[in-house]
């Protein structure tokens, strides 16, 4: 073996243990000089309002009894009722592929989320609020479903689904409560 190799490694390393960071050292130096950053006192905290709940002569929101008559029949739904492929979903996320007619009948082809066709007809059920399809005509189906309101009241809302044109939007045409 050869003994220059040997001489070598040390010098390499007596290189490396010079102490060249004197320009660092004088930065941090004086950078900590200056003392942490100014930050204003945050403002003195003021105490709440408060609020005290008296319903006095209101019903209680929370009670069966605050439903008006019939919406304990909009809640229900139907135990014993097996349910249908289209209720798996929310309505918002099925669209209308296509409209078949056979027989004088309309029939729609509806897309779910994974691209998957189902042969909907009327009175078939769709989306998770209950919802029924009350019509198939030539440009989609149109949907009766049961919503909460903004006051937490179960309401039927009509919908209608429309046929996706070529490159076109699905398109919701949301309807007021109704009976």
């Amino acid at each position: 073996m050869k003994p220059w190799p040997l001489l070598i490694v040390p010098a390499l390393l007596a290189g490396c243990a010079q102490d060249d960071f004197a320009d660092l050292r004088q930065f941090m130096d004086e950078a900590g000089k200056d003392g942490a950053a100014k930050v204003e006192p945050l403002p003195p905290l003021r105490p709440l309002d408060t609020f005290v709940y008296q319903p006095g002569q209101l019903p209680d929101p929370f009670s069966a009894g605050a439903l008006r008559p019939g919406q304990a029949e909009l809640m229900k739904g139907e135990p014993g009722r097996p349910g249908q492929a289209l209720e798996a979903w929310p309505l918002e996320s099925l669209r209308v592929a296509g409209i078949i007619e056979k027989d004088g009948a309309y029939h729609a082809l509806v897309a779910t989320p994974e691209n998957r066709l189902h042969l909907a007809r009327q009175g078939d059920r769709i989306g998770q609020s209950g919802g029924v399809i009350t019509r198939v005509h030539g440009k989609g189906i149109d949907v009766r479903e049961r919503v909460r309101d903004s006051r937490g009241r179960w309401v039927e809302v009509k919908t209608s689904l429309l046929k996706q044109q070529d490159g076109e939007a699905q398109a919701a045409t949301p309807g007021k409560p109704g009976n």
